[in-house]
């Protein structure tokens, strides 16, 4: 997973960071996410069950479309396809982020982030928030798997949980939600990250 590589910028009326992303890591990730589905799929259709049974696929190829031993292999298959894009996909995109800007004047925060699959960084999509409208934003993990968790800001704005800046460090975080709760925002008191910026310091 690459190291993000963020740009803050910080004064009296604003706060502004950008994240520089690698589309060419984004491209590798999207060709390797689809490979493992590939051979996820091949694997449920191919390898045989227990004690020998036939793989699915002798049950798809010789069974009518409208039969049962047809539907009820491809409901399991296409079941498991979406499972496994539902628990990592989230995870996938936060490990390999596309660029995004964040900034706050006082009075609206505006994001701004690069569609992910768009690897000539051309396309941006963009959401302005004003600060009254934020609630709870705060430094936490905003995609996990297998035990290992990604970073962000994570805040509800927009009648929605909004997730940003995956990747960014203890210390960043910090200073940036020091200067989003002198403008008003809604940045609740947070042990954790306290403790974070303290076992870094020791």
């Amino acid at each position: 997973m690459p190291e993000p590589n963020f740009h803050v910028d910080i004064n009296d009326g604003s706060v502004s960071v950008r994240l520089n992303a690698s589309p060419r890591g984004r491209f590798y990730a999207s060709i390797f996410f689809i490979a493992v589905l590939a051979l996820m799929i091949c694997g449920l259709l191919f390898l045989p069950g227990k004690n020998g049974s036939p793989s699915m696929w002798n049950a798809l190829s010789s069974s009518p479309v409208n039969s049962g031993d047809f539907i009820v292999p491809s409901i399991i298959v296409l079941g498991c396809v979406a499972l496994v894009v539902l628990l990592s996909w989230r995870y996938v995109i936060s490990a390999y982020p596309s660029d995004e800007t964040f900034y706050c004047d006082g009075r609206m925060l505006t994001i701004s982030k690069v569609r992910w699959l768009d690897i000539h960084n051309e396309h941006w999509d963009t959401s302005s928030y004003a600060v009254p409208e934020i609630v709870n934003m705060r430094y936490q993990a905003i995609a996990s798997a297998r035990g290992t968790s990604i970073y962000g800001l994570r805040f509800i704005a927009g009648g929605k949980t909004q997730r940003v800046l995956p990747g960014l460090k203890p210390r960043e975080a910090d200073k940036i939600l020091k200067v989003l709760k002198s403008f008003g925002a809604d940045v609740p008191d947070d042990p954790k990250l306290l403790k974070k910026l303290a076992e870094i310091s020791t």
